[in-house]
């Protein structure tokens, strides 16, 4: 198990490819003023924020919020 970003980047990129992932977890970290590497998993709610705002442009709300739970559901 690694940290909670190298968790969620795990997660999300099979659906998503690793930019996207990446880029998930980044903007959730600078938006809270931290680095990646300092996200825990009181973040989730801004993350999965970050994540329906980043993906909404690209993929359908049902996919999201499949997305959304199943990382709720894992961390």
């Amino acid at each position: 198990m690694g940290t909670f970003a190298e968790d969620v980047v795990g997660m999300l990129e099979p659906l998503v490819g690793h930019m996207v992932a990446d880029t998930c977890v980044r903007a959730t970290a600078l938006s809270l003023g931290k680095s990646s590497g300092d996200l825990v998993s009181e973040d989730l709610p801004t993350l999965t924020q970050n994540v329906r705002r980043l993906l909404s442009p690209v993929a359908p709300r049902e996919t999201i919020d499949a997305i959304v739970l199943r990382i709720e559901g894992d961390l």
